[in-house]
């Protein structure tokens, strides 16, 4: 029990240090925040969002758009590509990238979007688990880290073993990995977002091509 509680606040330490998407804040829940999204068709549409659960907001944006917005273009709301919220929290959906969401048999559709936190040739992820039909009901939030070639790892399984996972993943940049497997200071577990901030752009430089964007 005492080593899940210091697991469980490894991974709220270092989920804090997220950049691109800020942390799901449940304290906001029900209140409103300017925001917009992309629609299939690649529109932008500016408005507010009502902060829901973080499940929820997986399903669908809980927007309002602005009435200029609502003159000029038609929208369908089951086909998001993207949205981000004040806050800085991103979302972006599985059916229009080639993020994968984790296997959930209560989610109702095969459409997740996934609350981004940090993205590019490695994104971060985290994803909420809710199930109000068991007891004690189940609210767990899981962070993952997608690779280029589109393999999903639970963050929660590098606490141990850290060095070698993640020198693995990254062993296209030696020198990288090198500073990994070496334990160089801040490129441990607590460093995870550096690391994959400097990966990514290492790889961006080598692969000018690559999209999380489904071609």
């Amino acid at each position: 029990m005492k080593k899940l509680l210091v697991f469980t606040f490894l991974l709220i330490v270092l989920n804090s240090n997220a950049q691109d998407g800020g942390k799901y804040d449940g304290t906001l829940r029900g209140q409103i925040f300017r925001g917009f999204l992309i629609d299939d068709k690649g529109d932008t549409v500016k408005g507010t969002f009502k902060i829901g659960t973080q499940y929820y907001m997986q399903d669908y944006p809980a927007i309002t758009p602005d009435k200029e917005e609502l003159k000029n273009k038609n929208f369908n709301y089951k086909n998001v590509k993207y949205y981000e919220i004040e806050k800085n929290t991103k979302w972006f959906s599985t059916v229009f990238t080639n993020l994968k969401a984790p296997g959930d048999k209560r989610r109702m559709t095969i459409e997740s979007l996934l609350h981004v936190l940090e993205f590019g040739p490695i994104t971060i992820f985290d994803y909420n688990f809710y199930d109000d039909k068991v007891t004690p009901v189940k609210d767990e939030v899981k962070t993952y880290m997608q690779l280029p070639n589109g393999e999903v790892v639970d963050v929660s399984s590098m606490l141990l073993g850290f060095k070698k996972a993640m020198s693995g993943y990254v062993k296209d940049y030696p020198e990288l990995a090198t500073k990994i497997a070496n334990k160089e200071k801040g490129y441990g577990f607590m460093g995870l977002y550096d690391i994959v901030r400097e990966y990514n752009k290492w790889y961006m430089e080598k692969h000018p091509e690559f999209t999380i964007l489904k071609k």
